[in-house]
């Protein structure tokens, strides 16, 4: 029987999918459309239904259908493995039979759904038309958007939701899951009258996660109510809900996110869905809590750049640079967006759009105006001044893992303050980083920004997805040379040898057992980049002997570049020997490196 991935791929048309998010027009062999993943203006992707298989001409960009939903929804692959495995019908094999968390789960998303076209019958045909509809058209906010965001108004009283989710056929076990209820007590949970609706005579914003699926709400007390405490509540910590993931708008967002290179963010709902209506569809808001490394983690994922626009008043700004430090720490771009009148994003979208407009663009660098600002704040011809100023512009600073960008700061901090660079740079190190990003991840960071790939590695990456490319190919590839030092002493190279066997010498098999999407990534590249050539007229597979041949080739010209590099070390091994004046190693390398040269390769 077929793997998932497998089974996925051959119940799924590649120009299906894509066409949900390109529009695609038939032109020979192929498939063409505007790349999704790049701007341009004449058409340079094409997807290859044959093949199933998609390629830009212009960004280069290629793979499977996994490959593009995992790029375009910048998702887990086991998350595209889920969501693709729904649209087939496919059962994943891991879900066989059901876990109680799994069905929990699902019963809880059915529930929140069902709960939401309540809240949304409420607000349209129910009671809530009258003064919920009107105070949201009052704030600025349309029909079009009410929609769009699926608002919605819970009537006041004890049991609303709770009796519409019996009469539906959910038990009351599954509703108190759902973080709809409250519980009096701790009574048996089968007496109904332990609890009582949450969401009561509010209005109502469901929280959805990045594909449009409602995990919890965020609930405003209806107009007219007492809002001097509990102005807002939201869903509390459920099995589907964790407010530390979860942002407002993301799946409205993601893919305007992606199309300008930065998220606005900022702090409630109706700014979301103000920003929306003036045109950034790119906003999002943290929901019930303030901004998490996994949020920025969830945002790294559509762009490395963050614009924030929150309120103006003091716990705003403070919120907006607890914020920033923690983007600094995943090396993410800050700016920071001012308002000169109006104290939020909703209040000026609602008065003029184009300030809201003119504010984003006129943003300006996080660093930068926490600099203006201790400026003002502080007397920078005193010696007090001077120190308080490098503290509070240095404790950003401090959370900052690129090197460049630190030492930009450090000179002008000493160049603003007349201090030498090396003062700044003792007061720098004595602080405490305030992210979570540890010096070991800081080191991972620099390390694979310095990375590049020499001749031999360029070889050998294609030569691998060569051999993976084909069954029958990677089975006589592993049978005929494992044993070889050319393939036992490169680490890709052994660790295909060694998975062969366990996956069925099956790539798709190999992409399932694989847990890291960073090696899932890589492995898919160099697969598609050897096993197909692209042209505008359509697309050629390597297969049967000519791919044979290929792998014979590649791995022929792989232990020439492999012989090279070892000739080179030498040569510097025999340098190094002649400057220490050592001639009995000097001795040993030359007669190492006539050897050597000897050999045919």
């Amino acid at each position: 029987m077929n793997n998932n991935v497998e089974e996925i791929k051959a119940r799924l048309n590649i120009v299906d999918v894509i066409g949900e998010y390109v529009r695609l027009t038939k032109g020979g062999a192929n498939w063409k459309g505007l790349c999704p993943f790049h701007s341009e203006k004449s058409p340079s992707f094409m997807v290859n239904e044959e093949k199933q298989i998609f390629h830009c001409f212009g960004c280069t960009k290629g793979g499977d259908v996994f490959t593009f939903v995992q790029e375009i929804e910048s998702m887990e692959f086991r998350e595209v493995l889920k969501l693709l495995a729904e649209k087939a019908g496919v059962q994943l094999e891991e879900y066989k039979g059901g876990t109680a968390q799994v069905d929990n789960k699902k019963r809880i998303l059915e529930a929140l759904e069902l709960a939401t076209k309540f809240f949304e019958t409420q607000l349209w045909k129910g009671i809530g038309k009258e003064k919920a509809l009107t105070y949201l058209g009052e704030r600025g906010i349309n029909d079009e958007s009410i929609r769009n965001f699926r608002l919605g108004y819970a009537p006041a009283g004890w049991d609303n939701v709770l009796k519409f989710l019996l009469s539906r056929g959910f038990l009351l076990d599954e509703i108190s899951k759902t973080g709809l209820l409250v519980e009096k007590s701790s009574d048996s949970i089968q007496n109904i009258s332990k609890y009582y609706d949450r969401f009561r005579d509010r209005i109502m914003f469901p929280v959805q996660d990045a594909m449009g699926v409602v995990v919890g709400y965020s609930a405003r007390v209806a107009p007219g109510q007492d809002e001097s405490q509990a102005k807002y509540i939201n869903t509390p910590e459920t099995l589907v809900y964790h407010k530390s993931k979860a942002l407002y708008g993301i799946s409205h967002a993601k893919q305007g996110i992606k199309q300008r290179n930065f998220t606005l963010l900022v702090e409630g709902q109706m700014d979301v869905i103000a920003s929306h209506q003036a045109g950034f569809t790119n906003t999002v808001a943290v929901s019930g809590t303030a901004l998490t490394s996994e949020h920025v983690t969830i945002l790294k994922r559509y762009s490395d750049n963050v614009s924030m626009l929150f309120d103006m008043d003091s716990a705003g700004q403070q919120a907006a640079a607890k914020s920033a430090d923690l983007c600094f720490g995943q090396d993410v771009k800050v700016k920071i967006v001012t308002l000169s009148q109006g104290k939020d994003a909703a209040e000026v979208a609602a008065k003029d759009p184009q300030l809201l407009l003119s504010a984003v663009a006129n943003s300006v660098e996080a660093v930068e105006s926490f600099f203006t600002s201790a400026m003002k704040e502080f007397d920078q011809k005193t010696a007090e001044g001077k120190r308080s100023i490098a503290n509070s512009v240095l404790s950003h600073v401090a959370n900052m893992t690129n090197q460049i960008e630190k030492n930009y700061w450090i000179k002008k901090l000493a160049h603003q303050l007349d201090v030498e660079e090396k003062i700044i740079s003792d007061v720098l190190k004595s602080l405490t980083p305030s992210s979570f990003v540890s010096a070991s991840q800081s080191k991972d960071l620099e390390k694979e920004s310095t990375q590049f790939q020499s001749r031999a590695d360029v070889v050998r990456d294609l030569l691998a997805g060569l051999i993976i490319s084909d069954k029958i190919i990677w089975r006589e590839t592993f049978e005929k040379e494992s044993g070889k030092s050319w393939a036992s002493d490169d680490r890709l190279i052994k660790f295909l040898f060694e998975k062969g066997p366990q996956v069925g010498f099956s790539y798709e098999s190999l992409l399932e057992s694989i847990g890291d999407d960073k090696t899932k990534k890589r492995l898919s590249d160099i697969y598609f980049a050897a096993k197909y050539r692209f042209s505008q007229d359509g697309v050629v597979e390597y297969e049967g002997e000519e791919l044979r041949q290929l792998v014979a080739v590649h791995i022929d010209q792989y232990e020439k570049e492999l012989h090279k590099n070892k000739l080179h070390s030498i040569m510097k091994e025999i340098k190094s020997a002649e400057e220490r004046g050592d001639k009995e190693a000097l001795k040993k390398l030359m007669s190492e490196f006539a050897l050597l040269s000897q050999e045919t390769k």
